[in-house]
């Protein structure tokens, strides 16, 4: 498909892919400082099968509270706002793209299990490198990859052509969407970000995980996805499209500094909590 052709059909991004009503809401009201947790519990509570995911979610092994959480405004007050906002996120969206049983060239639950790595690896790195929030960290490694099924789910045709040219040249997905489309999934994820009105912060790091310098204030954070992308792959966690490792940038390779031993136990804590995540996702 034409570079321009493909751009026209972007644009029409804002009216397919659209958050669910609930979501947007929370969205909304996460974001507005001035908001209470009633607030916020109430816009969740309008979706019986979202409350029920939040609060499994909350529940999992990867959270590890020691006590049951019940109800949605015992699950603000201990995971606070911005936590129950990517809870929420993660769960609209995965339910918008989630794997529908049947073979597909693109593989979605091997997508959703990197994905899944990715965001536990970012955190993970966060946690090592002193970023204050890293609950943030998870929600920028579960989404980076948004693009890709966007382009599956809206771009079927063209994108089973990407994958096809994989499969041909064993070559990286980002390589092939370039050659057949003249675009990448980390563009179209980008779009997409901006139009659900997600915050600045996470559309950059979306938009640039294969390029952190170009997300300039936020290069750390775009840095630490980028790393998380390749050690998951270094050590087969899911799929992302291809089997091939992508070379680390060597600007965030300097800027987050890991020697061997930590890239060691890293891999190490990778490996234990993605166990601990299986029931995070129903994937």
């Amino acid at each position: 498909m034409a570079r321009t052709n493909l751009k026209k059909q972007l644009s029409k991004i804002s009216d397919l892919a659209t958050l669910p009503v609930v979501a947007n809401n929370v969205i909304q009201i996460t974001n507005n400082p001035k908001s209470s947790a009633l607030e916020v519990a109430k816009a969740i509570s309008q979706d019986a099968a979202l409350t029920s995911r939040i609060l499994k979610m909350a529940n999992s092994a990867m959270y590890g509270f020691p006590q049951k959480i019940t109800t949605i405004n015992h699950a603000i007050v201990i995971l606070g706002f911005a936590n129950i906002r990517n809870l929420v996120l993660a769960a609209s969206i995965y339910d918008m793209f989630a794997p529908n049983g049947q073979p597909q060239l693109f593989d979605r639950v091997g997508f959703w299990e990197h994905s899944l790595a990715c965001g536990i690896t970012s955190k993970l790195l966060a946690k090592r490198l002193g970023i204050k929030n890293i609950e943030e960290a998870f929600i920028w490694g579960l989404l980076h990859d948004l693009g890709k099924i966007v382009l599956d789910t809206y771009f079927h045709t063209d994108f089973a052509g990407v994958i096809k040219l994989v499969e041909e040249k064993n070559i990286l997905i980002r390589d092939a969407e370039m050659e057949v489309l003249g675009y990448d999934h980390a563009e179209v994820g980008g779009i997409v970000a901006g139009n659900w009105n997600l915050p600045q912060t996470l559309i950059k790091v979306i938009r640039f995980h294969h390029a952190p310098p170009q997300a300039n204030e936020s290069m750390r954070l775009a840095a630490i996805v980028h790393m998380a992308d390749i050690f998951c792959r270094a050590i087969d966690l899911g799929n992302g499209g291809d089997r091939k490792i992508p070379c680390m940038h060597p600007e965030a390779w300097e800027l987050l500094d890991l020697d061997k031993e930590s890239i060691k136990a890293l891999f190490t804590e990778m490996e234990q909590e993605v166990i601990k995540s299986q029931a995070f996702l129903p994937i």
